[in-house]
């Protein structure tokens, strides 16, 4: 084994000196090393031993809320590798690269696997660019992300995807206008029947055939800068349907039902001096895969041919996040978002509902996380303390159902709530 490491640095020494030799290509290596302690008081989606926590995971078995226990970690999984590359030009256009990885690869399964979070190509014109490979989804908005200690970026009150895309921007002035198709890997819809067949969890996009169309816009001037976006999205969300026949066999056929989706964002920030205020908004449809609260449901079913239609969850959220300082620095991140519903009634099977996607029995929730952070010249420390709590929808006191087959919403409530302290260390080079 120690061979076979020696072997393997020893070539890739080799490969990067030749690499940084060529003059018409260069590299520019990058990444931190960051350690994450923190303290939860509500366990959530356990995703990456909850160093990503999105909302307390409500659970109940025999009357008790098992998930309501204190619990602690120590991680070292956000560290990241990084290399900017540059490459001769490419149609008398300036060509670079990235490539970047971290430690965060199966959140749930094996939260320590290496994997990819950025690789992309990128053309750039005097006045237009093309970026093909995979980058931060177009609804994240560019550098107009919020500056807290959590791993979670202020998700799911703000889009946090990363996903393989073709986009071309153009830029009139101090505005960059982009259209972008996006396909999906590791931030998916659901598909009803991914697991049944043994395939990714991306299927429900790939078999919807169309990319998710994106169409964004970005404008700055001095301290303001302005954002906005709107997508459309398709998914087939179930493969196969099964149709009973009168002599008790049972055929199956390729399902033909599609869904559609749109989603809409807005931005607005100011940054200036010592002092950065950042306000996103986020309205649309069946939004998982930007990790928003969203999904779909069954709004039609066929028993004897075993024919479905779906109807998506509407949301939206939106978030403050205000920073001042240098090198002591004072923040504060603010989250509302609610669950509007369904467009359309959702069948009744039996007493019950069949929906699928992200906290869709969450009705409103809620994230309140100031910090407080020291900056030097490759090492910062912060210290954050987040509230978030989501309400989520349950039975009435005396035990009869809640629940509106007319929208997919509950009148009744049970709000879970977490308190984090999150102490974060992160060295750059």
């Amino acid at each position: 084994m120690k061979k076979f490491l020696l072997v393997t640095v020893a070539l890739l020494a080799a490969f990067f000196s030749n690499a940084q030799s060529d003059d018409n290509t260069t590299l520019d290596f990058y990444g931190f090393v960051r350690v994450d302690g923190y303290v939860d008081t509500y366990k959530g989606v356990d995703a990456g031993h909850d160093i990503f926590y999105l909302l307390p995971a409500y659970s109940v078995k025999n009357g008790a809320e098992v998930n309501n226990q204190l619990s602690s970690n120590v991680s070292a999984m956000a560290s990241r590798l990084g290399v900017r590359i540059n490459f001769p030009e490419v149609f008398k256009a300036k060509a670079t690269g990235l490539l970047e990885f971290d430690f965060a690869g199966n959140l749930k399964a094996d939260p320590t696997l290496f994997r990819i979070r950025q690789a992309y190509s990128l053309l750039t014109w005097e006045k237009s660019s093309l970026l093909i490979g995979q980058t931060w989804h177009p609804f994240a908005g560019g550098s107009c992300l919020p500056t807290v200690a959590g791993l979670n970026t202020g998700a799911p009150f703000t889009c946090f995807n990363r996903s393989p895309m073709i986009r071309y921007n153009m830029k009139f002035g101090g505005l960059t206008a982009s259209a972008s198709a996006v396909s999906q890997t590791q931030y998916n819809n659901a598909a009803i029947d991914a697991s049944e067949y043994s395939v990714t969890a991306n299927q429900a996009k790939r078999n919807g055939v169309l990319p998710e169309l994106v169409l964004s816009a970005e404008w700055t001037k001095k301290a303001i800068t302005l954002g906005a976006g709107a997508e459309y999205n398709r998914i087939k969300p179930r493969m196969v349907v099964t149709e009973a026949l009168d002599d008790g066999k049972d055929v199956s056929t390729i399902a033909n039902e599609y869904l559609s989706s749109t989603a809409f964002m807005a931005y607005v920030r100011y940054k200036k001096d010592k002092l950065t205020v950042l306000v996103k908004g986020f309205m649309g449809e069946n939004m998982q895969n930007l990790t928003l609260p969203g999904g779909y449901g069954i709004t039609s079913y066929d028993p004897a041919s075993g024919k479905e239609s779906y109807t998506s969850y509407k949301s939206y959220t939106t978030s403050l996040n205000v920073v001042y300082g240098q090198k002591w620095q004072v923040g504060l991140f603010a989250g509302y978002g609610a669950n509007l519903g369904t467009n359309d009634a959702l069948t009744n099977f039996n007493g019950k509902a069949k929906t699928y996607g992200s906290f869709t029995t969450v009705q409103s929730m809620y994230r309140v996380a100031p910090h407080v952070s020291l900056n030097l010249s490759k090492f910062r420390m912060v210290l954050e303390y987040e509230r978030t709590a989501a309400n989520y929808g349950v039975n009435n006191s005396d035990g009869t159902s809640s629940f509106n087959f007319e929208n997919g919403l509950y009148s009744a409530t049970h709000q879970a709530t977490n308190n984090r302290v999150i102490l974060v260390m992160t060295q750059y080079f």
